[in-house]
């Protein structure tokens, strides 16, 4: 009975030792080999906060807007993943409900876009080529970390509108780039420089002496109108020679920026009075025409030169046939004799006329087409003179308008206007 309480009560001490040591904590130690296990290294990301997905644009056209906005954006340090849908397909693929364009959409496009690194993207810029009177091009950039708008351009699009396809993408571009980064405002020395630009104040009496400069011209305006005076500027007198060194040039043309654009009629000065009213075009004409020309003399002198083996090959031919006695096309036995042929000589005939009649005819052609280039130029000239012709008696009738009415912008702090005289 003893014995039994003795197993009984070490029974029991056993039980509640484990119970305690279960319930105590861990020793430090022991938690801090759990806790400094080596974790999975974070995936690289798939942006570097320059990166944009390029949309196909949408819409058909002969201007290749989207290459041209990827060029210039890859030229300005931006990243490109070309993206082989345009804004609908894209919008299909998710099942966006709706319009396509709107923030909600492009907000699912870009979730779905930035679930795969290789179309992970911080902007997504999609455009539309829509067809009219005229055709239109619309390119809109959208935030995709921000769910906002950028930006939205337009332009209109014209076979000979060449500087719209250009201007654009550097327009975005450069957008872009403040979008990113914005301009820094305006320091105060900056504001004190622009600041000193302005008209420095002026007294009363000054003030007073242009209004009534600004009144007195406006008067001698008024009575000449009255008056009925006018320039001439239809019978001013034109002499190409004698106005050449007024109205030269010293540098190159001024280029066009356009078809629209006038072109720069004034004459070269090195090239004096004759030479430097031509136009390109005549340039080109004359060099053509003497090329040609060039071509004719040489086709000439080539069958004048054939003409040599043709006469010697046409005597050979007839002594032949002043020894045989007989004419070889009736008779076959004339055909050879002394050891020559009559076919072998008759050949040689053919061969060396067809020489000089080939190049006397290819010598034609070009003399034809000299003469036809020569034609032209003469044209050329004629239309070039005209021009300037014109030109300059345009710009007489400025000069002489301009010496004759004088007009000059008045600005104050007060207020402005503009000084109109005139020379009686």
């Amino acid at each position: 009975m003893i014995t039994a309480t003795k197993s009984s009560v070490l029974t029991r001490a056993g039980v509640l030792s484990i119970a305690l040591g279960l319930a105590l904590p861990m020793h430090p130690w022991t938690m801090s080999t759990a806790v400094a296990a080596p974790a999975k290294p974070a995936a690289a990301p798939a942006t570097n906060g320059k990166t944009i997905a390029l949309l196909r644009f949408s819409g058909a056209s002969t201007t290749d807007l989207r290459g041209g906005v990827q060029t210039v954006l890859e030229e300005k340090g931006w990243s490109i993943k070309s993206v082989a849908l345009d804004l609908a397909a894209a919008g299909a693929k998710v099942k966006c409900k709706g319009d396509v364009a709107s923030l909600d959409c492009l907000d699912t496009i870009g979730k779905w876009l930035n679930s795969n690194p290789k179309t992970a993207a911080d902007y997504i810029i999609h455009g539309k080529y829509i067809a009219g009177t005229p055709n239109r091009a619309e390119v809109v950039v959208y935030d995709a970390r921000k769910n906002a708008m950028v930006r939205s351009f337009e332009l209109t699009l014209s076979d000979t509108d060449l500087i719209g396809p250009v201007v654009l993408p550097q327009t975005l571009a450069q957008a872009m780039d403040e979008y990113l980064t914005p301009p820094e405002p305006i320091t105060e020395d900056e504001k004190k420089i622009i600041a000193a630009l302005d008209e420095p104040d002026k007294t009363p009496e000054e003030i007073a002496a242009e209004a009534k400069a600004i009144q007195d011209a406006e008067d001698a305006a008024a009575k000449a109108a009255s008056a009925g005076i006018e320039i001439d500027t239809e019978n001013i007198p034109v002499d190409l020679k004698a106005d050449f060194k007024d109205f030269c040039r010293t540098g190159p043309r001024n280029k066009r920026k356009s078809r629209e654009d006038p072109k720069d009629l004034r004459p070269s000065c090195k090239r004096g009075p004759f030479w430097g009213y031509w136009q390109p075009r005549a340039w080109v004409a004359m060099g053509l025409t003497i090329g040609a020309g060039i071509g004719t003399i040489a086709f000439y002198g080539a069958a004048l030169a054939a003409r040599g083996p043709y006469k010697d090959s046409v005597d050979e031919l007839d002594a032949y046939l002043g020894e045989v006695g007989g004419d070889p096309r009736r008779d076959p036995n004339f055909a050879t004799g002394n050891g020559q042929s009559y076919d072998a000589l008759a050949t040689e005939v053919s061969r060396t006329g067809s020489v000089v009649r080939s190049r006397a005819l290819i010598g034609d052609v070009l003399l034809g087409s000299t003469a036809l280039l020569a034609g032209v130029l003469t044209i050329i000239i004629f239309q070039d003179r005209t021009d300037a012709k014109n030109y300059i008696k345009q710009e007489k009738g400025l000069r002489a308008i301009t010496k004759t009415m004088r007009f000059a912008p008045v600005v104050t702090k007060q207020g402005g206007g503009l000084g109109f005289g005139m020379k009686f």
